[in-house]
């Protein structure tokens, strides 16, 4: 093999074993700490490319003249540094929890251990691709479809991975790709060092890999409680594309949600069901012919009681007891909704004995899809009852939702589980209670803007509540609720010990008559809330207002506006713990934005003060930074609803998008570097994100219910088309510059890398302060940037 093809198919390599090991981590870290880490991985692989290119800045010459060793050793070391890194981070010297981080200082400096360890192999793997790009900016075309090409493999691959595999094993595998590609590199004069560290990588790995061990998660997370049990033991694992799916089962483990004080038996032992550390559900124990379930001693027994369904539509159904309690009442069908096929598997098979079967009813459909997909294709049908989950969790989450997408209870969908709904249906959600009131307010927010929407003028005659001690269930009738009903409903709130929070007529003295609220203007903000007061939600100290498919993080409550406003009602200690999910994110942009700052800009300014035409250089690759994982990060978020599994659209999104941009960035090599061509490229991809900004979403949902092949073709059609023009931008700016200045190569390749460091964190967090279109907006303009500096290149590269 020549040289430079060893070259080109080891950066490929290397390329596919840095993305994959992105990716693994994130979902290591999800499973130890909370999936909002996520950005703190993407910003530290980006951090490492923008680093790598601040020390090609520095070192240049000396750099590329070394090139001949130094590249495949780069290579041969970050393998090696994948390979253990994360369990180092896992030594209890290295052990941070994100719940101590706003009370205990003394973690940052942990976190900044866990940062360090983690950017070792991100650095040194970005600087080997750096030194290649730079020596041969000449064929930059070909080496950065090498790159991309194998970027957009390694995210297949990890996905391969961990369906089958257990993802503590996934690093080590992963190293092993760097590793080979660093030997496959070298030259014989050069080879022993990788040589010799390549077999230490694959004793280490091996290692590893024989011996995972269970990964240790965060105190406060479900799994770990539930292991702290007396008796609790793991009796189940399996790693699962859609996450470790794990089973504790302990003779403590009771289930007892939320349960009337009329509740005379006894509370039935449960084993629970984890996936990613969180907890899932609980296995149920079903039996044929049973007349009441443990739920009918909860407020989750109220609709069950006004109507006598036919047909049920269960939403996100993974917990089983509510699964269970729906088979009780002998409907006549019944269609779960269950996104993670792992666990149905198991239930239909590990626990089937167990469950009584419950997964495997003859009356019961199990549809493993996104629930919005399902409601988007399901308009033939009519159901007379939708049950969607509970909500929240017992003593509340403290905001670790807060960033998670949650389409199921966004208006769009409650407008489509509405017109799914018979003459006398009903839909019904349930949560926990939490203090101060969020989550409960934010639901009746949304019911009554849906019935509002659909032409319902009173949604008071509409909407009924129940509340416990620890949970509240909302109902959304089509039809106005009947005296009957709510006869009905007051005279089990008596026989349960349950108060009405919202019912035709109800009184204030029948809403504490057995659980008294702290809280005054909890009900008059109910009441307002009904009659359709929309100022009452905007002066509110929480973000209520319902979510929407432009900004669908119906956990999401803490405005940033209002934070002064808390501190001076809660402790600067206590504030994390209402929405701790949405400060991380900040804290992770204002970490990441410092680092950047210190390891790329500064040195870079203080170097580059000589050279010409500085602010084109700035503008061009900056530009491209943001915008390029700007439409990633909408593209994403577009195609979990329409794929149906998110698992599935973030595989589809960045591989398609890197290996069409490697097409094209191959392709480039054809165009000479002039300026026209950046220039009028760059308008069309700014051109076709415009359209995208307006049409995209409509085009998708026009779709979504056609058959699986033209959804793929659809697609790769769509993602590919702007992503294999993006291709051309880098590298034909590369090319420009190095034949302007060539010294200014690396800078460039540090400022695309700085900006990407805080453009993931970013785009989150515009997208939760103002929805996906500003962040679709901000990409157009990013990409018109782009263009403009080319197409005006006088005024901003000096000639």
């Amino acid at each position: 093999m020549r040289p430079m093809t060893r070259l080109i198919t080891g950066l490929g390599l290397h390329s596919a074993a840095l993305i994959a090991f992105q990716l693994s981590l994130m979902q290591l870290i999800s499973i130890v700490q909370w999936h909002h880490f996520a950005y703190m991985i993407i910003s530290i692989a980006m951090l490492g490319f923008g680093a790598s290119g601040t020390l090609l800045a520095l070192s240049r010459e000396r750099l590329l003249s070394a090139s001949g060793w130094l590249v495949p050793l780069l290579m041969t070391a970050s393998g090696f540094f994948m390979i253990f890194a994360f369990r180092i981070t896992r030594l209890e010297l290295f052990q941070f929890d994100v719940y101590l981080l706003f009370v205990e200082r003394a973690q940052f400096p942990v976190l900044a251990a866990n940062y360090l360890i983690y950017f070792i192999p991100f650095f040194t793997g970005a600087l080997a691709i750096g030194i290649l790009f730079i020596k041969h900016a000449g064929q930059i075309g070909t080496y950065y479809f090498s790159n991309l090409l194998g970027s957009g493999i390694g995210g297949l691959i990890v996905l391969f991975l961990f369906g089958n595999i257990y993802p503590q094993q996934v690093p080590p595998l992963i190293g092993l790709l760097s590793v080979t590609a660093g030997i496959l590199s070298s030259g014989r004069r050069h080879i022993l060092p990788n040589i010799s560290l390549g077999a230490v990588s694959v004793l280490v790995a091996i290692y590893l890999i024989a011996q995972p061990g269970r990964i240790e998660t965060s105190q406060y997370k479900g799994i770990s409680q539930a292991m702290n049990l007396p008796g609790a033991e793991v009796i189940y694992s399996k790693p699962d594309i859609h996450g470790l799916i794990e089973v504790v089962s302990s003779p403590a483990l009771r289930f007892a949600p939320a349960l009337s004080l009329s509740f005379t038996g006894e509370v039935p032992v449960k084993k629970n069901i984890f996936v990613n550390g969180d907890f899932f559900g609980v296995v149920p124990e079903y039996k044929t012919g049973q007349k009441a379930h443990i739920l009918d001693y909860t407020t989750q027994v109220f609709p069950w009681e006004i109507g006598k369904p036919g047909k049920v539509l269960m939403i996100d159904a993974g917990e089983g007891a509510t699964l269970a309690q729906a088979m009780s009442r002998r409907p006549k069908h019944v269609d779960a909704i269950i996104d993670n096929g792992g666990v149905v598997e198991m239930m239909q098979t590990v626990f089937a004995e167990h469950s009584g079967g419950l997964y495997l009813h003859d009356s019961l459909d199990i549809h493993v899809v996104e629930a919005r997909n399902f409601l988007a294709s399901a308009s033939d049908k009519e159901y007379d009852m939708i049950v969607l989950p509970q909500q929240e969790s017992f003593g509340g989450s403290a905001g670790i939702n807060a960033l998670q997408e949650n389409y199921s209870m966004t208006l769009e969908s409650f407008s489509l589980m509405w017109d799914l709904l018979g003459p006398e249906g009903i839909i019904t959600v349930s949560t926990w209670t939490d203090y101060p009131p969020r989550t409960s307010l934010k639901i009746l927010a949304t019911l009554t803007e849906t019935a509002r929407n659909k032409g319902i003028g009173s949604p008071v005659q509409h909407l009924a509540a129940v509340k416990s001690w620890g949970n509240i269930t909302f109902m959304l009738k089509k039809q106005p609720f009947s005296l009957e009903a709510v006869e009905k409903i007051r005279h089990l709130c008596e026989e349960l010990y349950f108060d009405p929070l919202l019912l035709p007529g109800v009184t204030l003295e029948e809403r504490q008559r057995y659980h008294m609220s702290d809280d005054a203007e909890f009900f008059s903000i109910v009441d307002r809330i009904v009659e359709g007061d929309k100022k009452v939600i905007e002066d509110y100290s929480f973000m209520i207002s319902p979510a929407t498919d432009n900004k669908p993080y119906f956990s999401q409550f803490l405005r940033l506006g209002n934070i002064r406003e808390l501190s001076g009602i809660y402790t600067t200690d206590q504030i994390p713990f209402l929405e701790l999910g949405y400060l991380i994110v900040v804290v992770t942009l204002i970490q990441g934005t410092i680092l950047a700052f210190i390891f790329i800009i500064l040195p870079l300014l203080r170097l580059r003060k000589s050279h010409r035409g500085k602010g084109g250089t700035l503008l061009y690759f900056g530009a491209l930074g943001i915008g390029y994982m700007f439409v990633e990060i909408i593209l994403i978020q577009r195609f979990v609803l329409y794929f149906g599994h998110p698992v599935y659209a973030l595989s589809a999104v960045i591989s398609t998008m890197l290996i069409a941009s490697g097409a094209g960035s191959l392709c480039s090599g054809r165009l000479p570097a002039i300026a026209r061509f950046p220039a009028g490229i760059g308008l069309i991809i700014t051109l076709m994100l415009l359209f995208y900004t307006f049409f995209l979403t409509p085009v998708l949902q026009s779709t979504i219910s056609s058959p699986l092949t033209v959804k793929v073709m659809l697609s790769l059609l769509l993602i590919g088309v702007p992503s294999f023009f993006k291709g051309f931008m880098f590298p034909l700016g590369i090319r420009y510059l190095s034949s302007y200045d060539a010294s200014q190569t690396p800078w460039a390749w540090g400022i695309n890398g700085s900006l990407s460091v805080i453009s993931t964190s970013l785009a989150m967090l515009i997208a939760v302060e103002t929805g996906f279109m500003t962040v679709m907006t901000v990409a157009v303009v990013c990409y018109g940037i782009a263009s403009t500096v080319f197409a005006f290149r006088k005024n901003f590269f000096r000639i």
